[in-house]
């Protein structure tokens, strides 16, 4: 089961490169302590440590529960650490993840936070998402925004979404830090209802700080004041705590036909 946390005020990031040492997020634990501060100055109380689990660097549960036990005794209460990874979709991974998905996921909860490679056959990785949902697992489809292959075909997206997947935006995304068209994506996806979760997927206290401030100013103006604690606070909050998202939209379906269509050209 999931480790409670305690619901106070403030973001909630559930894909963070926080933990020290493990990938190419922060090097030392004095730049893992920096890059804290920034969170902790930005408004994000709860953080979620996700070191990536691909080809290059291997996942290893207990390396990442030292490190984080390290950092919350260093940071105290003034932010709440709960450990997890970005699991690569490759088919290792996902058979790993089949096997033992609570080894993987958030907070050891049914939450778990997937990455897809640059490039996929859609069909074969609906196929990794079903296997999955079917061994218990809610994949949560990282930065879907800055995919090059969802960017043409936003329609596999929406039947992922359809599936049982959910979707976590990268906040600065939507301010153009991964550039137009990931930010135009992103917008489209706020519009269409396909968001679920935003996060910082932060990595460093200069180059990719962990922000969202900026990101819940754009989603208060765009979609409102409760959609955006929804999206960056009550949904994360909720998966944190393996409980189900207060805000869920259904069905992830296409409102309007040929919304994606610019982005496709």
């Amino acid at each position: 089961m999931a480790t409670p946390a305690t619901p106070e005020a403030g973001w909630v990031d559930t894909h963070i490169h926080l933990l020290p040492g493990l990938d190419d997020g922060p090097a030392t634990l004095e730049d893992a302590l920096a890059m804290a501060e920034v969170a902790i100055a930005d408004g994000i109380t709860h953080a979620v440590a996700t070191p990536h689990a691909n080809y290059q660097f291997r996942f290893e549960p207990a390396a990442v529960a030292g490190r984080r036990q390290e950092l919350q005794e260093r940071l105290g209460e003034r932010l709440r650490l709960y450990t997890g990874c970005e699991l690569h979709l490759s088919f290792e991974n996902v058979q790993a993840a089949v096997a033992e998905p609570r080894r993987f996921s958030l907070n050891r909860s049914r939450y778990l936070l997937v990455e897809f490679p640059e490039f996929f056959e859609r069909r074969a990785l609906g196929g990794a998402l079903e296997q999955l949902l079917e061994a218990g697992a809610v994949p949560v489809l990282a930065h879907p925004e800055r995919n090059p292959v969802l960017q043409q075909h936003p329609e596999a997206l929406g039947e992922y979404l359809r599936l049982g997947c959910l979707s976590q935006v990268t906040a600065s995304s939507f301010a153009g830090r991964f550039g137009k068209r990931a930010q135009q994506f992103g917008a489209e996806l706020l519009k269409q209802e396909w968001v679920h979760i935003v996060a910082s997927d932060g990595h460093s206290a200069q180059q990719r700080p962990p922000h969202f401030r900026r990101a819940f100013a754009y989603l208060e103006e765009q979609a409102g004041g409760e959609r955006a604690l929804a999206l960056c606070r009550d949904n994360p909050l909720a998966m944190a705590e393996d409980r189900d998202l207060p805000y869920r939209p259904e069905p992830a379906q296409e409102k309007k036909k040929g919304l994606f269509a610019r982005l496709r050209g």
